[in-house]
């Protein structure tokens, strides 16, 4: 299934400063490519080959699992607050992966997203803080246009409609990051929920940290 090309969503301005530490180092390279919201896949919940890698950390899996289901169930509903209720259940079962290793008590040292150079995590984790600490996230309903075989139809989608660079730098946690990388991150999102919504994006930050930690354990 494949849409149209969509249109860049703008950052959002911010007059926050760095903060005075040295800021977390992101690389913008490893976002997932632009060709990777051309089309998307039907697949429902995790890959077999990566239920397989984490079989080992039941505790994550079934974090990842919730997480990926929650993503997916965003885009399936029929008013925008339903959607945005899925979309704050999947960026806190995405924040709990990482508690989860204390459980399943792996050996080697526990992975950190803040250790990790993938924007896509840090701004995930940060929506997450926003959830918890300063006010819900908001989500709109937006329409798309979408080719499958040749035929063009409209699908409904759900994308996050309040998101700020400024709101997460003032975080605790955001002060740990330089201001433009926040503003690019933020604009990135913008630009790749417009293709299928904010839980596809999701999803993928999903999917990102699964196989990140897979890495780190050499699963």
């Amino acid at each position: 299934m494949s849409r149209k090309p969509s249109c860049a969503v703008a950052s959002a301005k911010t007059s926050v400063g760095d903060s005075s530490a040295t800021p977390r180092v992101l690389d913008f390279a490893l976002l997932p490519p632009e060709s990777q919201f051309a089309s998307r896949t039907l697949l429902i919940g995790l890959s077999p080959s990566l239920e397989a890698r984490l079989a080992s950390l039941p505790q994550v899996l079934e974090r990842v699992r919730s997480a990926v289901m929650f993503a997916e169930l965003s885009g399936k509903q029929s008013e925008a607050w339903r959607a945005a209720a899925f979309i704050r259940a999947a960026l806190a079962e995405f924040s709990s992966i990482e508690e989860m290793q204390e459980l399943d008590g792996p050996s080697a040292p526990h992975f950190k997203i803040k250790d990790q150079p993938n924007p896509l995590l840090h701004i995930l984790e940060l929506m997450r803080h926003l959830n918890v600490h300063v006010r819900p996230v908001k989500a709109r309903h937006e329409s798309v246009p979408v080719s499958i075989c040749e035929h063009t139809f409209e699908l409904d989608i759900y994308i996050v409609s309040d998101l700020h660079a400024s709101e997460l730098l003032g975080l605790r946690s955001g002060r740990h990051y330089a201001s433009a990388d926040i503003q690019e991150a933020v604009a990135w999102f913008g630009q790749a929920q417009a293709h299928w919504g904010a839980g596809y994006v999701i999803r993928a930050g999903i999917e990102s940290l699964a196989l990140s930690v897979c890495d780190h354990f050499g699963l």
